[in-house]
């Protein structure tokens, strides 16, 4: 089995979700009756530096710590990594480029579950980086041929805020929870067929429940694609 190298603290809720999950999917994968656990080797970054970096516009210094992490979990035997965040891979041709190891990208992990539903027109709740950028709406279009939509207005806004000033800190209100659920309404009402987590911590908010639609949680796919990738022959 290849070992699993994550950056995370990115922000750190949701490496426990990638923790958690990593650890049930793999004993799923390999039917195992004994404690076999997978191997894997995690690394925490400095989220406040990530994130005063976001907010000047700094990608390339975003790209340029969470490059020096994943060469960490290189020297710690890593066989491949992943960055346990959907914003910062707005930064991720500057990372792929400066480390000499593979990254498992999170649309691709998200994206492979869209086409294997049928689904062309989603919806994204994410990061205002996320939702505005062109890393994961333009990568649904141009590699999955998917149409996208994204929250708009005061969606958007509550998302964005929600996500920085709560859910990164592990703080989860109920008054959140129906601004979430308000934003995928509207995501619906113009036409998502499946709406998609955007952001690590979202999941730790909302799930199925609060859809009429399918919902997929990117921190859940890309753990169980890094679980996948591990255990293949590739």
């Amino acid at each position: 089995m290849k070992r699993i190298g994550i950056v995370g603290g990115i922000a750190w809720p949701s490496s426990m979700v990638y923790y958690r999950r990593i650890n049930e999917y793999y004993r799923e994968r390999t039917d195992s009756t004994e404690n076999h656990t997978p191997r894997l080797v995690m690394i925490q970054t400095d989220f406040a530096l990530i994130e005063k970096a976001q907010k000047e516009g700094d990608w390339d210094q975003v790209g340029r710590i969470l490059a020096g992490e994943a060469q960490k979990l290189k020297a710690a035997g890593a066989d491949f990594f992943l960055l346990a965040c959907n914003t910062v891979h707005t930064a991720a041709e500057y990372i792929m480029n400066n480390v000499d190891l593979p990254m498992l990208h999170i649309v691709d992990a998200a994206a492979r579950k869209v086409v294997e539903g049928g689904v062309k027109t989603v919806g994204l709740l994410g990061s205002r980086y996320t939702m505005t950028g062109t890393y994961f709406v333009g990568r649904l279009q141009q590699q999955y041929g998917l149409n996208v939509l994204v929250a708009e207005g005061q969606h958007q806004t509550n998302v964005h805020d929600a996500l920085y000033g709560e859910l990164a800190s592990n703080v989860f209100r109920d008054e959140t929870r129906a601004k979430f659920r308000a934003a995928i309404a509207d995501l619906i009402d113009r036409g998502a067929e499946l709406v998609i987590l955007g952001c690590t911590e979202s999941g730790m908010l909302v799930d199925q429940s609060d859809s009429e639609v399918p919902i997929i949680d990117t921190s859940i796919v890309h753990a169980q694609a890094a679980v996948d990738l591990a255990l293949s022959g590739n």
